[in-house]
């Protein structure tokens, strides 16, 4: 079925292929994405023990003015998770610099399905960034990105109501790495032609000495040629 679809499909990918490139496209070579803008933090001591439950993704909103209670889908993690272990009250992850958090491997697995479950943050862009290190890359069978041209990328590539992802399987965490399998219905916000495709694979989260992510490597089950013909209006 893909042989005979690749005319069609070939013609769809030059129609796409630019507006994929504008989406993510960015004026400086890859060596330069260091350079990433600083995350804006809540200054002043770290937060008491009183947390909210709930885990923020960055989004649109702003921070709150210095000295505020609670963090904008832009800060870091904003929350600590609260659980109760054998009836005594488990105490707050440790907050370490630039509004990041660090937290023990469940804490870290139940923050990273969060981001997939409720923030679909593979086709929406909506990541908790408090998870990440501000110079995190981020490469799928592509290319590969900084973390905000990442984020814009996403949300203008992927983000509508068809686009979804799901968790294939459970969230694996070492103090190395964090791993799971994913299966996605991607639509391209392409004009006149939403192109369609399935997607499936896995997601690889490296961590650094400090916990935080640094990078992103995302591996397609098939391989590229297979998923640019499986496109379809």
């Amino acid at each position: 079925r893909a042989a005979a679809a690749m005319p069609s499909s070939l013609l769809l990918l030059a129609f796409a292929a630019p507006v994929c490139c504008l989406a993510f496209s960015t004026p400086q070579h890859l060596p330069q994405f260091s350079a990433v803008p600083a995350l804006r933090c809540v200054r002043g001591p770290p937060p008491s023990p009183s947390f909210p439950s709930s885990l923020k993704a960055s989004g649109t909103e702003d921070f709150p003015p210095q000295g505020g209670a609670s963090m904008g889908r832009r800060a870091a993690l904003g929350a600590a998770v609260l659980g109760f272990f054998g009836g005594m009250r488990a105490p707050p992850p440790a907050w370490a610099s630039g509004g990041k958090l660090r937290l023990d491997d469940a804490a870290l697995a139940k923050a990273v399905k969060k981001d997939i479950v409720e923030n679909q943050f593979m086709v929406t862009g909506q990541l908790t960034r408090g998870l990440y290190d501000e110079k995190c890359l981020f490469t799928d069978e592509i290319d590969t990105y900084a973390l905000d041209k990442w984020i814009d990328g996403t949300q203008k590539l992927f983000k509508n109501d068809y686009s979804h992802m799901d968790l294939d399987g459970d969230v694996s965490v070492t103090r190395d790495k964090v791993e799971f399998r994913f299966t996605e219905r991607l639509q391209f916000n392409i004009p006149f032609v939403p192109l369609k495709c399935p997607l499936a694979g896995k997601l690889v989260l490296t961590r650094g000495a400090d916990g935080l992510f640094t990078s992103y490597k995302e591996t397609w089950d098939d391989p590229v040629w297979k998923v640019l013909l499986s496109l379809r209006p």
